[in-house]
């Protein structure tokens, strides 16, 4: 044994090096904690998510199907989201959860489901504490939308494991593992969120970069789990024909994109993430690090791909693209690591903790009132006995051009016994208050629009508009139920009339 062995034996067992085996683990620890406890914060907040966690929380409570919550086309007979409801029931029944035990759940879980799991996937850890982190600033409101609680991000964490999972399958590393994994994790995608034709995209990624053994596998893993997971929902036919047409119909009842909503219309091309793409490219070319297969794989031609798409619809880039450009990040900046950071330094265990730090200031900060915009706004109560005769009488509908009416007075009222004619998407409406709602949106709201609704309405009916005023409707008589809330009914009279008219 040379001076040399003897020396690095007498380190191996001093008590530094004891305390330099922790690091990794302590690590480990620091990026666990610091993306729950940003949960907790955010939570904490009381932040109430924008759109349809709220439906899907308010569905459950209120033990009712669709059919019997919105006035919808005879196309549309069952739930496009059944794997979903039944976690949240079961939460439900298992936790006695309110309404807001439900919400919380919802935005907590999804999060947790995307942002922690992650972490154990890569050597690591905290590449990916600092990919998330190099997001929130190039590009954060894909990363906003992870606390949203819906289940398109489950979808998002399908992407996250595909861009594990592909590499192991060439490799024939475990092959049959990954596979099975890959079956339950997309049947379960095809359950909980439903958009089951949208996991051709991944595939659409082997493709490109010419894995076809890989794509094969891929392609009969995603077809059965697809299978399964449409037989989860008790109707698989039915089901799997339905979400097809939803998408068809989604996006082809509208004359201009301005008529869909939000995260169907096109995107800007977030010229940020390309800045940020491009610059870790020349830095790799600056370093002589320059390697083709650094952008010719799965990975990045999914994050390539969502990008280009996200100009015929936002969403393509959010849920698809952007968690595949994250984990592409993640993944260089472990090369970085690996290259510039001993394994078990205390260097490496103080970088962690700044950035880790840095990351929890900047994901929980109350910016522009980004998490509690929403609390505390004031929403009509059945339960308030003021608030009740300008909320639809039983079986009446509840009439509005506004999408967050539905959200907001659903979750309030979710026992309601009423039905909204415009839900969480204008393609369940019935052609015809379809085609009013359209030519609403494409006047820019004129009062005379409406008259088709007004003359439908019974005195069991109600309309509400979002309004700084008071609506000019005619027809109708109006009340600000809560601050800009304003809600019409027919007068007097006129219900008189319509009753001797029945």
């Amino acid at each position: 044994m040379n001076d040399e062995t003897v020396r690095k034996s007498k380190q191996d067992r001093s008590p530094a090096c004891n305390y330099h085996q922790f690091v990794p683990i302590l690590i480990l620890i620091l990026c666990l904690s610091t993306i729950l406890m940003g949960t907790l914060r955010i939570t904490g907040h009381g932040f109430e998510p924008y759109d349809d966690a709220l439906r899907h929380v308010a569905k459950v409570v209120s033990g009712k199907a669709w059919s019997e919550i919105l006035v919808v086309r005879p196309e549309i007979t069952m739930d496009s989201h059944p794997g979903w409801h039944a976690i949240l029931k079961g939460f439900k029944i298992l936790a006695s959860g309110e309404p807001d035990d439900l919400l919380v759940f919802s935005v907590a879980s999804l999060f947790l489901l995307f942002a922690f799991i992650p972490v154990f996937l890569f050597r690591r850890p905290e590449a990916w504490i600092l990919a998330l982190l190099v997001m929130l600033v190039f590009s954060f409101p894909p990363l906003f939308r992870t606390f949203f609680g819906r289940p398109y991000i489950f979808s998002m964490f399908v992407v996250v494991l595909f861009c594990f999972l592909w590499k192991p399958i060439r490799d024939r590393h475990r092959t049959y593992l990954a596979l099975a994994g890959y079956a339950l994790i997309t049947s379960l995608a095809t359950w909980i969120h439903g958009a089951w034709y949208l996991l051709g995209l991944p595939l659409g990624a082997l493709l490109l970069a010419r894995e076809w053994r890989v794509l094969w596998l891929m392609s009969c893993s995603t077809g059965v789990g697809v299978v399964l997971g449409s037989f989860f929902t008790g109707s698989p036919l039915t089901f799997l024909h339905q979400m097809v047409f939803h998408a068809i119909v989604a996006f082809g009842t509208n004359d201009f994109s301005r008529q869909l909503v939000g995260e169907f219309q096109p995107f800007d091309g977030v010229p940020f993430v390309l800045i940020l793409v491009t610059g870790i490219l020349l830095w790799k070319r600056s370093r002589g690090e320059w390697d083709i297969k650094c952008v010719d794989n799965p990975v990045f031609f999914l994050g390539a791909m969502g990008w280009g798409m996200g100009f015929v619809a936002w969403r393509f880039w959010t849920d698809w693209g952007w968690p595949a450009i994250t984990v592409w990040v993640a993944l260089e900046l472990e090369l970085i690591l690996e290259k510039e950071l001993e394994q078990f330094s205390l260097k490496r265990l103080g970088i962690v903790a700044v950035a880790c730090a840095v990351f929890f200031i900047a994901i929980t900060n109350d910016r522009n009132s980004r998490w509690t915009g929403k609390l505390g706004t004031p929403w009509p109560l059945m339960a308030k006995a003021e608030h009740r005769p300008w909320l639809p009488n039983e079986g009446g509908i509840l009439y509005s051009n506004n999408m967050d009416v539905f959200y907001h007075v659903f979750f309030h009222n979710p026992h309601g016994p009423w039905r909204y004619i415009l839900g969480f998407e204008p393609a369940w409406m019935p052609k015809k208050d379809l085609a009013v709602y359209r030519q609403i949106q494409l006047s820019r709201k004129k009062a005379e629009n409406y008259k088709p609704w007004v003359d439908k309405m019974t005195e069991k009916d109600r309309m509400m508009l979002i309004s700084a005023s008071q609506p000019k409707i005619p027809g109708l008589t109006w009340h600000e139920v809560v601050p800009t809330v304003w809600s019409g009914r027919l007068p007097l009279r006129e219900k008189q009339g319509n009753t001797h008219n029945q």
